[in-house]
């Protein structure tokens, strides 16, 4: 019997492996195939999207991104496994289903396990039948990239693909029913990235309904309109695990379902849909199978759209401060009055910093071509509950963009 059995190899399948393996657990990772191994990250999201994102400001082509890309997946994908056997984690591929909480069925093969880690992630949302559509998974089988694209979606995953398309040159026209793009952020940073991806061809509808197009009109459909989760199959029911309305795996602080030794992390949960969170989640099953007790904590959680330019926050906007009657100040700049803004040629950039009464930070959000590398720094910060006046005394490296940050702290 293992100590631990896992239930998909995506990054939270991965990261649940390496830390059972890590805290001397006996741990089985279980994968329908492996071309799937890795999960929808390496295979159809982060990785593919965020390599291909940064190809696109190469002046490479998409045919010759498309190749190199399948490459770095199968080299990753292939260190992983090397890394994951070297460490003794069995790895069994094959569909499996539920027998009860402590057994599973992988195509007739009896696999039971002390604890049990449903890592399974999430599937496309489809909203709309019809021969030009397809999900934005599926973009990254295409060798080929037509010329006029319509995306159904601006949230970010529709944004960061209009980017993408856009520099490889193609039209690109986004459709989002909601008033504004990336709905769920501050609306002062959802009009002020709009306004700049429209400055770079990005066609972009608010308000509008698929029905408002003709589809026959564009040579592809892309259509990134949320996700479901993927428990098809999994026959959860025999497992005695409670599921929400919409089939997300219900779990506790500690990761933990109704059931004491079973176990959820990652996209399957319905809570952050992100890697990184699913890595977290990760640890957190395994340290709560070791007995520790570690409770679920997203103070501080960063998060970016890799659009061109990016879009990154951490914490609490003004916005949401104002709505939850947080006593607050708010620090605003563009990036003008810096000059490594003109060196890096970021010049469009934008920065919000939220203080409370106390001038600890609370939050921040960061409009710039290395946004998601600018907002670690705010993340780190709320996590450890520092105060304006602690960046002020940090010295950065001139000229980077990071030196703006303790540069518009000491202008306060």
């Amino acid at each position: 019997m293992y100590d631990v059995a896992i239930i998909g190899a995506g990054a939270a399948g991965i990261a649940c492996s390496k830390f059972a393996v890590k805290n001397g657990l006996k741990a089985v990772l279980i994968e329908i195939e492996k071309s799937a191994f890795g999960g929808t990250c390496l295979n159809r999201g982060c990785i593919p999207t965020k390599f291909l994102l940064n190809s696109s400001k190469k002046q490479k082509t998409w045919k010759d991104s498309f190749v190199e890309k399948n490459e770095v997946i199968e080299k990753i994908k292939e260190s992983l496994l090397k890394f994951l056997e070297s460490k003794g984690v069995d790895i069994i591929l094959g569909k499996c289903c539920f027998l009860d909480n402590k057994t599973l069925d992988v195509c007739g093969k009896i696999i039971q396990a002390e604890n049990i880690i449903i890592a399974t992630g999430s599937l496309p949302k489809n909203i709309v039948n019809h021969p030009k559509v397809i999900f934005a998974d599926n973009i990254f089988e295409n060798s080929v990239l037509p010329e006029k694209i319509l995306i159904i979606g601006g949230g970010a995953i529709g944004i960061e693909f209009a980017s993408m398309c856009t520099n490889f040159g193609k039209t690109v026209n986004v459709v989002e029913k909601e008033k504004l793009i990336l709905p769920m952020i501050d609306s002062y940073f959802s009009k002020r990235l709009k306004m700049l991806l429209q400055k770079k061809g990005i066609k972009i509808d608010t308000g509008k309904s698929l029905s408002d197009y003709d589809l026959n009109e564009f040579d592809m459909v892309i259509s990134a309109v949320g996700r479901i989760p993927n428990i098809e199959g999994l026959k959860i029911e025999n497992s005695g695990v409670s599921i929400d309305e919409s089939g997300w795996i219900k779990t506790d602080k500690l990761m933990k379902t109704n059931i004491d030794n079973i176990y959820a992390c990652g996209d399957i949960t319905g809570k952050k849909l992100l890697a990184y969170v699913a890595e977290y989640q990760a640890s957190i099953c395994i340290e709560n199978i070791k007995g520790k007790g570690i409770e679920e904590d997203y103070n501080g959680l960063a998060e970016c759209v890799f659009s061109f330019p990016q879009m990154a926050k951490a914490g609490v906007l003004e916005e949401e401060a104002k709505a939850r009657n947080i006593k607050y100040r708010a620090i605003k700049s563009n990036f003008l009055k810096f000059s490594s803004a003109y060196v890096y040629d970021d010049t469009e950039g934008f920065i919000e910093i939220v203080l409370d009464e106390n001038d600890y930070i609370i939050g921040a959000g960061i409009i710039s071509n290395f946004a998601g590398e600018l907002i670690s720094l705010f993340s780190l910060s709320i996590k450890n509950k520092l105060k304006l006046a602690d960046v002020k005394k940090c010295l950065f490296i001139h000229p980077t963009l990071s030196e703006i940050i303790p540069l518009l702290a000491a202008q306060v």
